[in-house]
């Protein structure tokens, strides 16, 4: 991924759900953030490599990777990719997607072809998605996924401010679904380089917006509060959760989400 931002687990966690759904049409469920001893694949973690789980019970490894330029040499890095999880000991099925978002017109190679042997990954170019079928969606999440689509030549800062205002309608009396969504969008905005133009767009909305609707607007002060209200809540429910309580009863006694608590149940993996 071009953009280098340093995000939660939770977070990532609700990307790839997001992007799997509304983007490679897969219903996934994450078990576990993966990570190996490999110092290549370690270095090159902006790249998400997670071990999701289909409706139907099945298992496989998700490498998913967003690519804001033409790499020429692409398919070599991701065979890389692939033999560095085998060498590590992954078993699972792997399934690997990278997601173009670049402003020139995609020219990578999807696949290899040598004499006898082949291989390929799927190949997804954003070009082809119209953002107004995402915007059109009554949907948050389809929102957050609009970011990342072909504006068809339209002004982005008019098409930025059109979906964080469909965003406020949808979301604006949840604080904490208006945060991870701005969050999520924030995030997905650098890789189509649009990050100032973003960041704008969250200064002049709150002109036009109640402040008491968008809390994650409030540059700096409102926003480290609000994200260590958060990480005292895990704090909480962690010790909750080890006495034995239910998730239903920390949920109720934290204001944290189900996802939330069952990320912070799942075992650490270094």
């Amino acid at each position: 991924m071009g953009h280098t931002d340093i995000i939660s687990k939770q977070l990532i966690r609700r990307l790839v759900r997001v992007m799997a759904h509304y983007i490679l049409g897969l219903d996934l469920k994450v078990i576990k953030e993966l990570r190996t001893e490999s110092e290549r694949v370690e270095h090159r973690f902006a790249d998400i490599v997670m071990l999701v789980e289909t409706p139907d019970g099945q298992r496989f490894v998700l490498h998913l990777e967003l690519q804001d330029s033409n790499d020429p040499t692409m398919p070599y890095r991701n065979l890389r990719y692939y033999t560095d999880l085998r060498l590590a000991g992954i078993k699972n099925p792997i399934r690997q997607f990278v997601i173009y978002t670049g402003k020139a017109p995609l020219n990578m190679q999807d696949c290899i072809e040598d004499g006898g042997w082949s291989y390929s990954y799927s190949l997804i170019d954003m070009h082809r998605l119209d953002c107004e079928q995402f915007i059109n969606q009554n949907t948050p999440e389809a929102l957050v996924i609009a970011v990342l689509c072909d504006f068809k030549g339209k002004d982005e800062k008019l098409v930025l401010r059109k979906i964080m205002r469909r965003l406020i309608e949808l979301v604006g009396g949840d604080k904490r679904a208006l945060r991870n969504h701005i969050k999520m969008m924030e995030h997905l905005s650098g890789n189509r380089g649009l990050t100032d133009k973003f960041k704008a767009v969250e200064v002049e909305m709150l002109r036009e917006v109640d402040i008491e609707k968008m809390p994650s607007y409030q540059i700096g002060m409102e926003r480290g509060r609000d994200e260590g209200i958060d990480e005292r809540n895990r704090q909480i429910a962690t010790k909750l959760l080890s006495k034995g309580l239910s998730v239903d009863e920390v949920m109720e006694m934290t204001d944290l989400s189900r996802d939330e608590l069952q990320d912070l149940m799942l075992p650490k993996h270094h």
